[in-house]
């Protein structure tokens, strides 16, 4: 291995295995087992539930199955998923309801990716979900139900609370990476520079309800279309940054949140759930509530006089 190579190795390395506050992690537990709980509760895995053999175009280990899940077996999964998943968030029984939520959430997308076509709204919640599952422990040591309550004592800082959290974070940063590259793979800088988002943003307004104001606002200035195609390589592609210098979340965190809002906006696309997992995986929490925590203390009064 090269010198080059393995200082790369290094600075991976101590990315990877940082120490990291406890509650970091906790507020990580509780922020994606929350929002996989709402996603539970409203998206419609229903309209596939019991669809014809003829439909049922099954992906991964559904082509062991015969045919589509039927309704009765949505109706049972969902709420226990959705149980699951709030007590994951609370720290109760990590060990039963980390795997029993991240498993009926799987179950419901594979149910959705089995109709001929791929979602992949939900499919960052769940890929960051990973990490936690190998850690129940270290994640409900603080900030979490299931735990006595002892004297109050500086949170624990470790190793064992940095590599999830690190590893969340690669993973919505390649996810990133991986989507801009493919769109600069199969269409080059045309992508940006083609009428491609004009027309995407006029057909997209076609399928709603009601003509979208903002939609067509956009796809009527070329040149505002262009820009927002830029904006949205760079972002895809230079998110993966934010994992080699610390301050660049504060600039592609917002960026990427407010392009899901615009897609939701002008195409009427729900990435919620991708949106707020990027949120909660790079916001640093525990340093947020120290500080706010701080504010709150009384100050000093001032002396008046000699």
């Amino acid at each position: 291995m090269t010198d080059r190579a393995r200082n790369a190795f290094d600075r991976a390395q101590a990315f990877a295995f940082a120490p990291e506050d406890s509650r970091r992690l906790a507020a990580m537990r509780i922020g994606l087992f929350s929002l996989l709980a709402w996603r539970l509760a409203v998206v419609d895995v229903d309209r596939v539930a019991g669809q014809p053999a003829a439909l049922f175009d099954p992906v991964s280990v559904f082509h062991l199955l015969s045919e589509m899940p039927s309704q009765g077996i949505v109706d049972a999964l969902r709420p226990l998923g959705i149980i699951a998943a709030l007590a994951a968030a609370a720290g109760l029984w990590p060990r039963l309801s980390f795997p029993l939520a991240f498993g009926v959430a799987v179950f419901g997308e594979l149910m959705l990716n089995s109709t001929g076509k791929i979602i992949h709204n939900e499919v960052l919640l769940v890929l960051c979900l990973i990490p936690l599952l190998a850690t129940p422990t270290a994640a409900t040591r603080v900030w979490s139900m299931g735990r006595r309550r002892t004297p109050e004592v500086a949170a624990p800082v470790g190793v064992a609370y940095g590599w999830p959290i690190r590893t969340a974070m690669v993973i919505v940063a390649f996810a990133y990476l991986f989507v801009g590259l493919q769109k600069l793979r199969y269409s080059g800088v045309e992508w940006v520079t083609s009428e491609n988002l004009r027309w995407v943003l006029y057909a997209s307004s076609d399928t709603q309800a009601e003509p979208n104001t903002l939609g067509l606002f956009v796809a009527d200035r070329a040149w505002l279309a262009h820009l927002m195609a830029a904006g949205t390589i760079f972002l895809e592609v230079g998110f993966v940054a934010c994992l080699r210098f610390a301050r660049l979340p504060w600039l592609f965190v917002p960026g990427v949140i407010s392009l899901h809002i615009g897609i939701w906006l002008m195409m009427d696309l729900d990435y919620w759930a991708q949106a707020l997992t990027v949120l909660i995986v790079f916001v640093n929490w525990a340093a947020l509530v120290t500080l706010l925590a701080a504010r709150r203390l009384p100050r000093p009064l001032r002396r008046v006089g000699a």
